[in-house]
């Protein structure tokens, strides 16, 4: 089972990727639907995931999990999601986004950005050894 440091990683890994590998990503995460259900999915799924992960980002430090310097370098790329989040924005969501807008250029940027403070550890702490399935 990952860390929470790791899922973190990887869902900036995912919005840092080409829209090739981002919509394999979505494909699979909606594997058990239909492609027409699938393809009804937005984006917002890369956000959705990012947001779950970083939300946890004080109680990760709290635990020795991640730095300051990291959070840091992970606030750039939460402020473009939110910026672009909402109905007016609706067209960003859409899978087709991913291939022209150039907003999901900008994002792309943003979590390379990000990623790059981010080594590829699996930090575990005393908090999430204690979790459910990590014994």
């Amino acid at each position: 089972m990952p860390t929470r440091y790791q899922v973190l990683r990887q869902v900036v890994a995912n919005l840092a990727a080409p829209a090739e590998v981002q919509v394999a990503h979505l494909n699979r995460v909606f594997a058990d639907c239909t492609p027409d259900i699938q393809a009804a999915y937005g984006n917002d799924e890369l956000a959705l995931e990012f947001e779950d992960a970083y939300l946890a980002v004080n109680h990760m430090q709290s635990h020795g999990e991640i730095s300051q310097r990291e959070i840091d370098a992970l606030a750039p790329l939460n402020a473009l999601l939110l910026q672009w989040s909402g109905k007016v924005h609706a067209d960003f969501w859409r899978r087709e986004a991913l291939f022209n807008d150039e907003r999901w250029n900008q994002v792309r940027d943003c979590a390379k950005v990000a990623l790059i403070q981010l080594p590829e550890e699996v930090r575990e702490s005393d908090y999430t050894r204690g979790l459910p399935g990590n014994s």
